[in-house]
């Protein structure tokens, strides 16, 4: 087996291996559509470096990366020209649901970050209806884990 392929959470996301630069690469398109409202906050950034990073193992080197990113030089067009959206299977629509995921991270999905969602979703040929679905997945997650909060 290639030292270049990381093994990740297959419960989570349903696969097994994805070359580290496809992990750079997604998490440089998570930080343009989260900073398309002007900044990445801390919670946004938190949840990519901790959150993500966690769950898919990326190392640190890949992590300082993201840290050092400058999201408002990079367009998504050419992150996605770079990616190869093949490297596993449902990449397009788990992009779609990791960036609601992260830009709602501190509690304000911005129309920026919606729009330019929704512009991922163009260019990776993601139906309208499935990111509508995927928004209202992020939103009960949400609601349940602010109900544990609650009860617990």
């Amino acid at each position: 087996m290639s030292t270049d392929i990381f093994k990740i959470a297959p419960t989570f996301y349903g696969i097994t291996m994805v070359p580290p630069a496809s992990w750079r690469e997604y998490g440089y398109a998570l930080l343009i559509i989260a900073g398309s409202d002007g900044e990445v906050s801390d919670p946004e950034l938190e949840w990519l470096t901790v959150e993500c990073a966690q769950a898919v193992g990326v190392d640190e080197e890949i992590i300082a990366d993201w840290e050092e990113f400058d999201f408002e030089e990079c367009e998504l067009e050419e992150i996605f020209h770079e990616f190869n959206t093949k490297s596993f299977a449902n990449f397009n629509k788990l992009l779609i649901y990791d960036a609601i995921r992260m830009s709602s991270a501190d509690g304000d999905y911005a129309q920026d970050e919606r729009d330019q969602v929704y512009h991922a979703a163009q260019i990776l040929k993601v139906p309208m209806e499935t990111v509508m679905a995927i928004e209202a997945l992020v939103d009960l997650e949400h609601a349940a884990n602010k109900l544990r909060l609650t009860i617990l």
